[in-house]
């Protein structure tokens, strides 16, 4: 379900762009501050319903104006739909259309975050590909938040005798288990991807990705929260819930120090691992968006990177500056080129690069 036209108005430095992305990879060329990185941005906007880069590097809204909007037509068997994504003067924005109905998938200077961010990032991760891999999995999360904000509630009004029993304990605790359940499910096929792909390119094989969330069944937590009740009600929210997860790297059973370039490559291929692990389920691509590629990487790694990513099935969108491509063998005819400059964005020919 490849990406056919955006539409983006307003956005960033990006007053009126309007293109049509082909089914193969399109190198986004032009000089810094050109607006590159904005429009990989509001592709991301359409797929995720936010920006990736955080009101730190500004407005999302063109200097002058008062609200953007963006447009997106994605291609099916029978047609395309039309997605949308627009922010107001507020900063408030609204997005039409389901987060699924266009997959992207981000690569760019904060990759290496995958391996050595916060547990959150690795946690936002594993549950978002849940969601894609797994129908059921957005009911589930769904329900555990619902059960989560009863059970606080009921800690913040007492939860002693007084107020009946504990009747929120056991539909939490089975909640929570399915929740833990799916993760450790998902993960044990994200591991077996990421181990075929590292095989396969013969790179960072010695690399085990582990999973350090908690593991648990539905018995074993429900004792769980009878302990820790009274400290529950005290603090006014349940401490054991989903949030207590993460994964790590490790090399030959210890914690995998890796150098920025290192977490980088493994913050790539473990997203090539998902990719893998997700579209064999529901047979659609993602729209890989490549910001910056070259941070951290010398010009071998990343040509290698561009080799496997090649072997995707999705379309994919690589920011440049001119005369500074990857180094790429497989570079191929069919290539497109848009350049972008000043804010504008026009499809060019491959002699920019």
């Amino acid at each position: 379900m490849p990406l056919e036209r955006v539409l983006i108005q307003r956005f960033r430095n990006l007053h009126a762009v309007d293109i049509e992305i082909g089914d193969a990879l399109s190198w986004v060329v032009g000089p810094n501050a050109a607006g590159k990185t904005a429009l990989l941005e509001a592709i991301y906007c359409l797929g995720r319903g936010r920006s990736f880069r955080g009101r730190r590097f500004g407005s999302l809204i063109e200097q002058g104006f008062s609200a953007s909007r963006i447009q997106g037509w994605v291609r099916h068997p029978l047609g395309a739909s039309r997605i949308a994504w627009s922010s107001s003067a507020d900063e408030r924005a609204q997005h039409q259309g389901s987060g699924s109905t266009l997959p992207v998938r981000l690569i760019c200077e904060w990759t290496h975050a995958l391996v050595d961010g916060e547990p959150a990032l690795r946690r936002r991760f594993v549950d978002w590909n849940l969601s894609l891999w797994e129908r059921s999995a957005p009911a589930l999360f769904s329900r555990y938040r619902r059960l989560a904000a009863q059970r606080n509630a009921w800690l913040r009004s007492g939860a002693g005798s007084s107020f009946g029993p504990p009747v929120w304990d056991r539909p939490y605790a089975e909640a929570l288990a399915a929740v833990f359940e799916a993760r450790a499910r998902f993960f044990a096929a994200l591991v077996e991807a990421f181990h075929r792909l590292s095989a396969e390119a013969d790179w960072l094989t010695e690399i085990e990705p582990h999973w350090d969330g908690l593991v648990a069944d539905r018995s074993e937590l429900l004792a769980r929260l009878e302990q820790m009740r009274a400290a529950d009600r005290d603090r006014g929210f349940t401490y054991l819930g989903a949030s207590r997860a993460d994964f790590s790297f490790r090399s030959r059973g210890q914690p995998w120090l890796a150098s920025r370039g290192q977490g980088k490559v493994a913050g790539i291929m473990i997203q090539l691992a998902a990719e893998a692990v997700v579209s064999a389920a529901d047979g659609r691509a993602a729209v890989w968006l490549v910001d910056d590629l070259d941070a951290e990487l010398s010009p071998e790694w990343s040509a290698r990177i561009m080799a496997l990513l090649r072997r995707q099935p999705g379309q994919i969108l690589v920011t440049a500056l001119p005369g500074k491509m990857p180094i790429d063998a497989s570079r191929a005819a069919e290539d497109a080129v848009f350049h972008v400059e000043h804010g504008r964005v026009e499809p060019a020919d491959m002699h920019l690069s």
